[in-house]
């Protein structure tokens, strides 16, 4: 009796990303070469009452990722992790503030400073104050950023000669104002080697317990699917690897800034959504600024759209090999929501310091700067090396990240490449003529 076959995960993450301003020279250069060269500050939803019992805390803290982070507070505090909130994890390499909470019988504001003085000069509480709840995730407006690129120059990937880099840094930084960014989710959540979006495939297929996948790349990944950690950061990998394929099928076919007849759109003021039954009346409100056309993240719950768009997301649904059904294997984990395919930094701005340019943005919560930043450094013989520094630590917690191991067993016909168009080849028979052709 033969050996059972390991399950074999037919795409790898959509990489590189498709830019918006590819037809534009790109400054290349190096991202987090130290530290302080990615700052990121949290803008809260609200503040501190000054009463309750949670001790809200204002940290800055330096190269330390999320699952570190709780640990330490929980060592020093002598509490349970969980106790601890927090409004969005941040990158470990890279200086950041943030608010997080613990219990204020754990410590008060007035000894927080004194009690966690032990985790210098990594951590340094900067403000403290009681609140009545909990601090929950997901629970800020967004993030500002502070980033050096370092060594910036023209790249030969543009189309249009640009005369000097000054010259190419600000034709990108006019277009990203005028235009926004796509709002991909940047290759990091995803995993390393693509093996938490593997483990989330795996979780759509209904398999369960421990499992040995195989990857597109020939990879080999053990992946404890009982992990509840795990499960939860597969399934929104899935749910964000198919919302960046369908950001990606609306830039081939032109139609990510045009509004399709049955899209479903956001009011950017009150939130409220709809699906739009007069795309040329709604193109002139998006052209305002006054909607934003929304994308899928699968899932039962998930609303749908209609006609033309929803045609569109039926066809990358089906041509990454899965349906609805696979969702509903996932179930809560993936109740499905939709998503801006588009963001607008704000405040966007960027200057010259000798060889490196120092950028500043703000970004809504959930958007990646590691996007934007692949849009101004544009291709470069050097950029796998600018951007594998640049990956956000918080794609996988610390308790998931040994179960996402791979086991380094490459297939005969394994190839590292990952050409934009890559995940057509998960198509089946008769689907790939459906993607990339031009909106009607």
């Amino acid at each position: 009796m033969s050996a059972p076959t390991d399950p074999i995960c037919p795409w790898s993450p959509l990489a590189p990303l498709p830019r918006l301003t590819a037809e534009l020279a790109g400054i290349g250069g190096r991202l987090r070469t130290q530290i302080e060269d990615f700052e990121v500050e949290e803008l809260p939803a609200y503040l501190p009452s000054g009463q309750g019992d949670h001790t809200w805390l204002w940290i800055e803290k330096r190269d330390l990722s999320g699952p570190m982070l709780r640990r330490l507070l929980a060592e020093l505090l002598r509490i349970d992790a969980g106790d601890i909130g927090m409004a969005g994890l941040k990158d470990r390499r890279a200086l950041t503030r943030q608010w997080l909470s613990v219990p204020a019988r754990a410590v008060d504001p007035e000894r927080a400073e004194r009690a966690l003085a032990g985790a210098a000069p990594r951590l340094r509480v900067l403000l403290a104050s009681r609140h009545a709840n909990k601090l929950r995730t997901g629970h800020l407006k967004g993030n500002r950023f502070c980033i050096r690129v370092r060594g910036a120059s023209v790249s030969a990937g543009g189309s249009i000669e640009a005369p000097s880099a000054h010259a190419a840094l600000a034709a990108k930084i006019e277009r990203l104002r005028a235009v926004g960014m796509p709002n991909f989710y940047g290759e990091q959540r995803m995993g390393h080697g693509g093996a938490t979006l593997a483990a989330g495939w795996a979780l759509g297929q209904g398999l369960q317990g421990r499992v040995r996948v195989v990857t597109a790349d020939g990879g080999a990944h053990l992946l404890p699917l009982h992990d509840r950690t795990l499960r939860r950061l597969a399934a929104s990998a899935l749910q964000s690897e198919l919302f960046n394929r369908v950001v990606a099928e609306r830039m081939a076919r032109g139609c990510l800034d045009r509004v399709l007849e049955g899209d479903h759109c956001r009011k950017v003021d009150t939130g409220g959504s709809f699906v739009t039954d007069d795309p040329a009346r709604e193109q002139q409100r998006l052209d305002r600024g006054e909607l934003e056309i929304t994308g899928p993240m699968w899932g039962p719950k998930m609303p749908r759209p209609q006609g033309e768009a929803a045609a569109l997301e039926a066809a990358v649904l089906t041509a990454s090999g899965l349906d609805e059904a696979s969702f509903r294997r996932i179930g809560a984990l993936a109740e499905g929501t939709r998503r801006p395919l588009r963001v607008r930094p704000e405040d966007l701005a960027a200057e010259w310091d000798g060889d490196d340019v120092v950028v500043r943005f703000g970004l809504p919560a959930g958007s990646f700067a590691t996007v934007l930043l692949h849009e101004l450094l544009g291709p470069h013989a050097s950029e796998g090396d600018a951007f594998a520094a640049a990956a956000d630590d918080e794609a996988q917690s610390d308790a998931a990240g040994p179960a996402l191991a791979a086991l380094n067993e490459p297939g005969p016909n394994a190839d590292s490449r990952h050409p934009d168009a890559a995940w057509t080849l998960a198509a089946p028979t008769g689907a790939q003529h459906e993607l990339g052709a031009p909106c009607a």
